[in-house]
């Protein structure tokens, strides 16, 4: 009986979006990833091929409007660029997502570790799976806004808070690329799932603790973006 109870992988996609608690708590009693792994790659890879004739657009209208560039130097380089830029995209979508939920694993073991809760790797690389879901909400949404707008916009195409500066560089508006709502959405599911995995009531202290993390992220991201601004 209990066997038929599970819930499946699909229902958990969705589950972790509506009733993140319940979710999470089975998750933790059977951390199965695969095949929601799976889906959400191949998810995140055809809407990321969705946008391949933009992408191969935007390069080439970046040729054009580079100064000293022959017409044969923008052909050669718009098949090496255009090429580049359509591999990096594709793999990206396929080797992204599974980078992160290792890298999100592993901090939340480093949490446990420290806590001194009990947290197997493989049930907390399953809870960042699930977690990814806005994620990949978040990059589907992306890809949409850019198949809508004109190619030489496709830069400002933005879904954090960027989109709000009126700056396009500097430490504030770098600062606020990495302010994405969809990103703090999986933070916060990732802190209820190992939460339940390491049978902790309230999922604050791991919340704080990604957050933490995230925001020296965003900083060092600012940070950088100070290198690109011109000295006046």
């Amino acid at each position: 009986m209990e066997e038929t109870n599970k819930k499946s992988w699909a229902a958990l996609l969705v589950e972790v979006l509506t009733s993140p608690g319940a979710a999470f708590k089975e998750i933790a009693e059977n951390p199965r990833f695969g095949a929601a792994a799976v889906t959400l790659t191949v998810i995140n890879f055809v809407f990321a091929a969705l946008t391949i004739p933009k992408v191969r657009e935007f390069t080439l209208l970046t040729l054009e409007n580079t100064p000293g560039l022959s017409p044969e130097d923008i052909e050669a380089a718009s098949a090496f660029g255009g090429g580049l830029a359509v591999g990096g995209t594709v793999l990206a979508a396929i080797i992204v997502p599974w980078v992160m939920w290792l890298v999100i694993a592993t901090l939340m073991k480093i949490f446990a570790a420290i806590s001194t809760k009990e947290a197997p790797f493989g049930t907390l690389f399953a809870v960042g799976v699930y977690g990814y879901v806005p994620a990949v909400i978040g990059g589907i949404i992306s890809s949409i806004l850019v198949l809508n707008t004109a190619v030489e916009n496709i830069k400002n195409v933005s879904i954090s808070l960027a989109v709000f500066s009126s700056a396009e560089s500097g430490f504030l508006y770098h600062f606020l690329t990495a302010c994405n709502p969809f990103t703090w959405w999986s933070l916060i599911l990732w802190g209820i799932g190992a939460a339940a995995v390491m049978k902790v009531k309230r999922p604050t202290g791991v919340i704080i603790y990604l957050f933490g993390l995230w925001l020296v992220f965003a900083l060092i991201i600012g940070a950088v973006g100070l290198l690109n601004v011109p000295a006046y």
